[in-house]
């Protein structure tokens, strides 16, 4: 046990490391949600949010460093690791569910997703869903009033982070339904109480939807595959999620089985085997019908929270055999750890010494600071704002101070927290990089003018690799110097 505690520390340290000496910059979703964050708005322009609330909360405590988020991605990774470990407890002897969680917790997802993916919805249902099945399973076995608490607050947590929880729940419910031993909950005070309890805590983003819906909206437009071509590249996207995000925990599984060590478990299924069986079958009929028959535009990193569902369901299905604690303990240990040192040290030499990744080494301090000495030679407040493309303005104008706002273009209607006088007062930055930005500017700002392009290069960070980034940007002046103390701006952090 203290081995594999060891190498899951050392797969979820990683990204961390590679984050602190390598990436220091976060990519573009991790950027977009800290920006959204700094409000901690009950509604954001796409998403509910639960993850903008967190990436806000690490901005304003350990600033928008890419090092900062993976660290509180992996943390709440290891969260979820622990509630999956917990839940497979019921279903397993404590040495088996423990060889499982290594096995899907040494994921190459779980160890490298954090850089491009850090605090994002798809990756922080992996602490919620294994909860909600946690507290579930405790729940209909003890009846304790903890349980049905942490499954209506876990809940809650999860339709926060993404709409698809709804899928987890259908799935559950129609679980519940079949499964007899797990029909009385139906006649339990706390299965109502936890709804309850979700419901009431989900109300205030429900409340602020119906005001503001652009969340719902978003998720809506996800609904736009036309023809069979392309509900058959979603569906590829599909199966590339669910076997993709578990290697190589499936080859480990497989060279397991062959050589002897794991092998198919004959007794007969206990009641929660049986309930995340149908709750992982319903759910990918969901799935199906959403691709196939909806439409839905699949990616593959959607497969995260569903692939942790698979294995949790289907690992109870399996027991070592044979020699499985030698080879568990000594060969499956060393190869993974050897296998995330090797590729720690090989992505950190080939990015400092050969290669460069613009979006995880871009200079956003460097450039923020750079445009702010050009705004301040020009004005004497603001800018309120950076608006402008998405890769460049959540860089740099999380950069820019705690005082200022970035927002890319299409986020200006369905934001809360932009305010046009505000605008006009303080003045802003765009920073667009694309031929378009006049007409970009005329259909989500009209009328507000702009000053001359300007432009600053300066070098990507981190590599040896001789490669730069440009940032071109325009000017908005600001129209009301000294009559707002609030248009003051902190230094770029």
């Amino acid at each position: 046990m203290p081995r594999q505690i060891l190498v899951l520390a050392l797969t979820l340290a990683v990204p961390f490391v590679l984050a602190l000496t390598v990436f220091p910059t976060p990519m573009y979703d991790t950027r977009e949600l800290m920006a959204w964050g700094r409000h901690f708005p009950l509604v954001t322009p796409d998403h509910p949010p639960l993850m903008s609330w967190i990436g806000g909360a690490v901005d304003r405590l350990f600033g928008g460093s890419a090092a900062s988020a993976v660290a509180a991605n992996q943390l709440l990774m290891a969260v979820g690791l622990a509630y999956f470990h917990a839940s497979l407890r019921v279903m397993m002897a404590p040495a088996a569910a423990a060889l499982f969680t290594l096995i899907y917790g040494a994921s190459f997802y779980t160890a490298l997703g954090a850089l491009s993916f850090a605090l994002n919805a798809d990756i922080l249902q992996l602490t919620s869903w294994p909860a909600v099945v946690f507290h579930l399973l405790h729940a209909q076995r003890t009846n304790r009033w903890p349980h049905w608490v942490g499954l209506g607050v876990w809940t809650a947590i999860a339709l926060l982070t993404k709409y698809n929880a709804v899928v987890l729940l259908v799935g559950l419910g129609v679980a519940v339904l079949a499964v007899g031993d797990f029909r009385v909950v139906l006649r339990r005070p706390g299965l109502y109480g936890a709804a309850a309890l979700a419901l009431a805590l989900v109300s205030i983003h429900v409340a602020a939807v119906l005001e503001r819906g652009a969340a719902v909206g978003y998720a809506l437009a996800r609904f736009d595959v036309e023809g069979l071509s392309g509900r058959i590249a979603s569906l590829g996207q599909l199966v590339l999620g669910h076997v993709g995000l578990l290697m190589p925990g499936l080859v480990v599984v497989a060279v397991g089985a062959w050589r002897g060590f794991l092998a198919l478990d004959r007794s007969a299924p206990s009641a929660e085997q049986r309930l995340l069986l149908i709750t992982n079958a319903t759910m990918q009929v969901i799935l199906l019908g959403l691709v196939l028959v909806a439409g839905l535009d699949y990616v593959f990193r959607y497969s995260a929270p569903y692939a942790m569902m698979a294995v949790l369901a289907l690992a109870p299905w399996f027991r070592p055999a044979g020699a499985w604690r030698d080879w568990a303990g000594r060969e499956l240990v060393a190869a993974l750890g050897a296998l995330y040192v090797a590729l720690g040290l090989g992505i950190a030499i080939v990015y400092t010494l050969f290669a460069s990744h613009s979006p995880m080494q871009e200079p956003t301090a460097d450039g923020a600071r750079a445009i702010l000495a050009a705004w301040d030679r020009s004005y004497a407040c603001g800018p309120a704002y950076f608006i402008g493309g998405r890769q460049d303005v959540y860089g740099v104008g999380l950069q820019a101070g705690d005082r200022v706002d970035a927002l890319f273009y299409r986020d200006i209607a369905g934001a809360p927290w932009f305010d046009r006088d505000r605008l006009s007062a303080g003045g802003a930055v765009v920073i667009d990089t694309g031929p378009d930005y006049e007409r970009r500017m005329a259909r989500f700002l009209p009328g507000v003018p702009l000053a001359p392009e300007a432009e600053v290069t300066l070098p990507l960070l981190r590599t040896h690799k001789p490669k730069t980034f440009t940032y071109h940007y325009h000017f908005v002046a600001p129209q009301g110097c000294g009559q707002r103390g609030d248009l003051r701006r902190a230094g770029p952090s």
